[in-house]
């Protein structure tokens, strides 16, 4: 694919960035820009209102169906290269570009050194199935990735529970508590009585998705 023509007088990024000292704030602004968009050119750059191409600060309940599916999409994209991959294999495997992920993932996605980079935690909000104590199967806003993680082993662990027949892996989760972006608590089941009757009570069970970050 051809990248497009920077501008007028400037074939390149990097023709129009030797150009001249790039100390401005106007330039300052378009090399930025440029860092976090590299295939648009210096009148897209110009124009471009960075707050308009980052979702990661909205409300999960404010976001459309499409938003939703994409602030998901991202923080795939988020999780994988929290596991080391580059930001290339990270977007492969999600099946979307690196434009999307820069997007939609904000300030957590950055450039250093030449390399893209991701912040050790975040506080972006998504929907999230657990059991909950005494209310069964729901699902809750979580408002940071260390409870996403949380709840991402606790899930993996009741599973482990439910294979094996042995609660001893739900036991760390006995105390756990978890404050949704409401502000409403919840506790998790670590009953495995409790576990395996909400198992029975799902008509698909093996279906369920459980997001990990």
């Amino acid at each position: 694919m051809t990248r497009k023509i920077f501008s007028a007088n400037f074939r390149t990024y990097g023709e129009w960035f030797k150009a001249q000292p790039r100390d401005t704030r106007y330039a300052k602004e378009i090399i930025r820009k440029h860092e976090r968009f590299p295939n648009m050119n210096l009148k897209d750059l110009r124009d471009l209102k960075l707050r308009d191409h980052t979702l990661r600060d909205n409300a999960w309940n404010t976001l459309t169906s499409t938003q939703k599916r994409d602030r998901t999409l991202s923080l795939k994209v988020l999780r994988y290269m929290r596991k080391g991959d580059s930001l290339t294999k990270a977007v492969e495997k999600v099946g979307v570009n690196k434009d999307f992920a820069v997007k939609h993932l904000g300030k957590n996605l950055h450039k250093s050194k030449g390399k893209w980079r991701v912040n050790s935690s975040d506080t972006i909000e998504t929907e999230m199935l657990i059991y909950g104590r005494n209310t069964g199967q729901t699902t809750i806003i979580t408002a940071n990735s260390k409870d996403r993680k949380l709840i991402a082993e606790y899930m993996n662990a009741v599973q482990k529970a439910l294979r094996s027949g042995d609660e001893a892996s739900l036991k760390r989760f006995g105390s756990v508590k978890i404050t949704d972006a409401s502000g409403k608590e919840h506790y998790l089941e670590t009953d495995l009585d409790k576990l395996f009757e909400i198992m029975e009570a799902q008509e698909e069970p093996e279906f369920l998705q459980i997001y990990q970050s």
